[in-house]
């Protein structure tokens, strides 16, 4: 079997979080499917900028052109727009090849909107099996392109990096992913001040707040910054850290909450579908009004006196959560999704 996996997500020197469950997914199907040929296409990017983000779709067009040449029984594209233009593309030459699409979150929720939603139908009906990352996004993909999952299927956990060590904890609460927006990390940013020094706050991740994010770092003793560390560094930082905060705007399935449940470290996020379906109030973690200031700073200050024997019974049930999720089980999960779509022909 020859499958090509598809993705504008992928780890840069510029942007070392991005996409990194597309990498991990690649690799860790490579060592299950040995007897198989893999190939992945992604889009570099060099630069961060809006040119720079123009120019990677741009060089994307005339890098895919070699592959056009290469027969594939599956095409796997992470992440719809606008990179299915390339793979339907694909799919009028060789109308055989079977398309997978895995729907992330913000390609449904941002990229699909009034002006472009006849040609995305069009496009989906194009597509052989359809997995969004969450049932919430699952639902938004429906009401949106009249387009029914065939599989809700998460991107994964590496259970080999992020798993539970008892270890002492050095922050009360650790902030993993993207400065951005969307993320939610202006509002922790915001409430610092009020904090006092008296609650310790780790940043791991990079993006439009940076600036903001070191200023406060000099500013305040109790806050740490960490921009560009591996996988294996970001999972010491979180087991050494009570909570991870995620009051996030919107996701599909976000998978640094999941990622710190297989540390055994409770989660505070935002009450928007895809991380209420994550979370159990007060089993594995606490959910905030999405885009309350006050709400988080009130949540925060009181999980950050959280009664011992509380918390650590909290622990043992947050490590119970989402272990069928792991990346070696949803990689399993698609070889056999690839081997009966191929069997289909």
């Amino acid at each position: 079997m020859k499958i090509l996996i598809i993705s504008n997500m992928y780890p840069s020197r510029e942007k070392s979080f991005a996409g990194i469950f597309v990498k991990n997914q690649y690799e860790a199907i490579r060592d299950i499917m040995v007897n198989d040929e893999i190939d992945i296409f992604y889009m570099r990017r060099r630069f961060t900028s809006k040119l720079g983000s123009a120019l990677k779709y741009i060089s994307a067009v005339f890098g895919f052109v070699k592959f056009l040449f290469k027969r594939y029984d599956i095409i796997h594209l992470h992440y719809l727009y606008p990179l299915i233009y390339l793979a339907n593309f694909y799919k009028i030459l060789y109308p055989n090849t079977k398309l997978v699409v895995t729907y992330h979150g913000s390609d449904v929720t941002k990229k699909i909107n009034k002006k472009n939603i006849k040609s995305v139908r069009k496009l989906l009906k194009k597509v052989d099996y359809h997995i969004p990352v969450g049932n919430a996004l699952a639902k938004i993909l429906e009401t949106k392109t009249k387009t029914k999952a065939d599989k809700i299927l998460p991107v994964g956990v590496n259970d080999k990096v992020f798993y539970f060590e008892n270890v002492d904890k050095v922050y009360d609460f650790i902030y993993v992913g993207s400065f951005i927006h969307r993320k939610g990390v202006d509002l922790i940013l915001d409430i610092i001040p009020e904090l006092e020094g008296s609650i310790t706050i780790c940043f791991v991740g990079q993006g439009d707040y940076i600036d903001l994010v070191r200023e406060l770092g000099i500013k305040y003793k109790n806050i740490e910054i960490y921009e560009d560390l591996k996988q294996d560094e970001i999972q010491k930082l979180i087991i050494r850290s009570k909570f991870l905060l995620l009051p996030t705007r919107n996701e599909g399935f976000p998978t640094s909450t999941i990622e710190s449940m297989y540390c055994g470290v409770p989660v505070l996020v935002s009450d928007i579908p895809q991380t209420k379906e994550q979370v159990e109030e007060g089993e594995n973690g606490f959910i905030i009004p999405v885009d309350d200031r006050g709400a988080l700073l009130n949540k925060v200050r009181e999980l950050s006196k959280i009664d011992e024997f509380q918390y650590k019974k909290m622990v043992q049930k947050t490590l119970t959560y989402y272990r069928e999720i792991s990346l070696s089980n949803v990689c399993k999960e698609l070889s056999i999704i690839y081997q009966q779509l191929i069997k289909n022909v």
